[in-house]
């Protein structure tokens, strides 16, 4: 059973005070922001964001943020086109990668990737997680209706 986004939230804050981390109005909104987005923001998307309502918050403390749940294993970061992304969603799922305009779409979590455990047993390594990406074209890129050109910046 998967968990409410609010009771999901309780529970890494629960894990982030028991790791020492102090749960500031900012963090929080950060974290809310990242688990309640059903695109893959950046940093800089979440910033933007969480900043009109604390117009003090620095980009520093997202990203401290991110990383912390990312090391908790709380959320996945996505690089695509040398900009993280980051997806709140843990559910093994599949994600569709457009190599010109960089969109990230997930596949449906009916849609499965199998591990094969037994090429698995034997390396005797524990996977956490996985995360599957295909990378092509998206319906708009490919015929052109695009009008965003290719870019290596983070958006």
């Amino acid at each position: 059973m998967t968990k409410k986004p609010e009771e999901r939230l309780e529970t890494i804050a629960e894990r982030l005070r028991a790791h020492g981390y102090r749960l500031t109005p900012q963090r929080m909104a950060v974290l809310r922001a990242v688990f309640g987005s059903p695109s893959h923001p950046t940093a800089e998307d979440i910033y933007r964001q969480v900043s009109a309502d604390f117009p003090m918050l620095s980009l520093a403390t997202v990203y401290k943020t991110l990383d912390v749940v990312g090391a908790l294993g709380e959320v996945i970061q996505l690089d695509v086109a040398g900009c993280s992304h980051y997806d709140g969603d843990l559910r093994p799922h599949a994600h569709l990668i457009c190599i010109k305009c960089h969109s990230i779409t997930d596949l449906p979590s009916e849609v499965t990737v199998a591990m094969p455990q037994e090429a698995l047993a034997d390396t005797r390594f524990r996977v956490l997680w996985h995360a599957v990406g295909l990378h092509g074209l998206c319906a708009r890129c490919q015929v052109g209706a695009d009008a965003r050109k290719e870019s290596t910046r983070c958006q």
